[in-house]
């Protein structure tokens, strides 16, 4: 008798185990496949803070590259950059583009700017440096000491795919860990309970945040509309300052004779939530005349653009991207006429 109860209350414990693993299961299963990057990273639901306004198009013919000694723009970026999406505003007008990372430099542009374009084989005249507001600050830090570049010119090719793609429907996750949908789960639950969440896994740090955001379901197509995410680094990193404004406008001495624009673009943060959060920068950058305020545009545009960032990414979206792209296009035909004004 003691073998058979012994027997029996093992067999319940593995039947509850099996049932509960099977539940589990089925929650990661049926979890929406995450399409946004923070929502990936976090594991919070797609279902609540997934975009549903369909992108516009972005010809596939304006999504290329072109080798350095034939390009007259040259892109130094980072991973806003490496869609090639804003990008196609200038190659639909003409401009022969290519694209590097910022990574494939070191993170700094040193002193022998100018001679390392020369040696690279660039021959045209324009170089757009773009950064996150986040990050470029620390980029800038790292440059001021940096008196030559080491690294030879390496392009980053363009995407697979059409970086206009839109939301992905419904599919089976048959990729999902065993707990990545209860976690999808609870996570998704205490963002809704909550005004101030953070995702801050053991041994990274605080990686995304949630919070509340004003007039959310005006700006937003997501379901939980009033509420916003976004990487922890807007909050945690250095803010950018006057001095690297004035870095941005002597490097223009150490570039020549190539004509340097600069591209900030501001943090989603910034954007919805700390307007004045670089306030002091763009007091000293505006009137340098070293590149456009898309602080500015952002601000301008963030009621009239559904999703201009969408809730789920860490950057803009399609449209975003066009919209940044024209007004890099109207920076860029001031200092570079278009190629077919060129030919006439």
């Amino acid at each position: 008798m003691e073998d058979t109860k012994s027997a029996r209350t093992w067999l319940r414990i593995f039947a509850a185990g099996y049932l509960v693993c099977c539940a589990l299961l089925l929650i990661s299963l049926f979890t929406p496949i995450p399409y946004g990057d923070l929502t990936r990273i976090g594991r919070i639901s797609e279902r609540e803070f997934g975009w549903h306004t369909p992108p516009p198009p972005i010809p596939d013919a304006d999504v290329k590259t072109w080798p350095i000694n034939e390009s007259d723009v040259l892109v130094i970026g980072d991973s806003f950059s490496v869609r090639y999406a804003w990008q196609a505003s200038l190659v639909g007008a003409g401009y022969k583009m290519t694209t590097t990372h910022w990574d494939n430099l070191g993170g700094v542009v040193c002193g022998d700017f100018s001679s390392w374009l020369e040696k690279s084989g660039f021959k045209g005249k324009v170089v757009i440096i773009e950064s996150i507001e986040r990050l470029l600050e620390y980029r800038i830090q790292q440059s001021e000491s940096c008196g030559t570049m080491k690294h030879a010119f390496n392009p980053t090719p363009p995407p697979f795919e059409n970086p206009a793609k839109p939301a992905p429907g419904f599919q089976i996750n048959w990729d999902a860990q065993l707990l990545s949908g209860w976690l999808t789960y609870q996570n998704t639950k205490a963002i809704l309970r909550s005004d101030s969440w953070t995702n801050t896994p053991d041994h990274w740090g605080p990686l995304i945040d949630a919070r509340n955001v004003p007039d959310g379901c005006k700006q937003f197509s997501h379901r939980a509309c009033g509420k916003l995410l976004m990487t922890a680094e807007d909050r945690v990193n250095d803010p950018l300052s006057v001095k690297s404004a004035q870095f941005m406008k002597n490097f223009e001495a150490t570039a020549a004779p190539y004509k340097v624009v600069w591209m900030v673009v501001p943090n989603k943060t910034t954007v919805y939530l700390q307007q004045d959060h670089a306030d002091a920068f763009r007091a000293a950058f505006n009137p340098q005349n070293i590149g456009p305020d898309l602080f500015a545009v952002a601000a301008e545009n963030r009621y009239k653009v559904m999703d201009l960032f969408p809730a789920n990414e860490t950057h803009v979206s399609t449209r975003g991207y066009i919209l940044f792209g024209q007004r890099m296009l109207e920076a860029v035909r001031q200092v570079l006429p278009p190629p077919a004004a060129k030919s006439q």
